[in-house]
């Protein structure tokens, strides 16, 4: 009797084990309507905001990468030109020295021609002047040696007198 004993305590009744497993049925019921339901669509919502969330931010990065892109290509763009306009600048700037330095030049040779002849009238001039005050010594001369009496003493004296003139002068 003994191995019926623990047999009846082994194995529970049935109406038992029926209440236990309908009771843990209608438990998981429950639990799946009023927790699994509304976790799992609180999951899924937070999901998809997350999907949401992720696919805007790769829109983003994409559309950042393509903006950067363009501002390299603008960037680059206006190096590009930014030394052509360096360039074309150096350029017109070195035409502008050169054609200044041959103005230069030109205006100094013009001065200096124009100097050489205002030397040459100042020199043809006091040539011109000299003439004429040695013509007129000359003729002061001869007045006063036609003046004094044919004497070969006045006429040295004269002829002295001349010369101091001339160099004087």
């Amino acid at each position: 009797m003994q191995i019926v004993d623990i047999l009846e305590l082994l194995v529970p009744d049935v109406w038992t084990s029926i209440t236990q497993l309908c009771a843990t049925a209608v438990l998981f019921f429950l639990m799946y309507k009023l927790a699994w339901k509304p976790v799992k669509k609180i999951l899924d919502e937070r999901s998809r905001f997350e999907q949401e969330k992720l696919s805007e931010a790769a829109a983003l990065k994409e559309e950042n990468e393509k903006i950067n892109e363009q501002a390299k290509s603008i960037i680059s763009e206006a190096n590009r030109s930014a030394e052509a306009i360096v360039k074309e600048a150096r350029e017109e700037a070195i035409a502008t020295r050169n054609e200044l330095v041959d103005d230069g030049k030109k205006q100094a040779a013009q001065l200096l021609e124009n100097a050489r002849h205002d030397m040459e009238l100042e020199r043809s001039k006091m040539m011109e002047e000299m003439r004429s005050e040695i013509v007129e010594s000359a003729i002061t001369a001869a007045e006063k040696i036609l003046e004094e009496k044919a004497d070969p003493q006045s006429e040295k004296k004269s002829i002295d007198s001349f010369v101091r003139e001339v160099v004087d002068k």
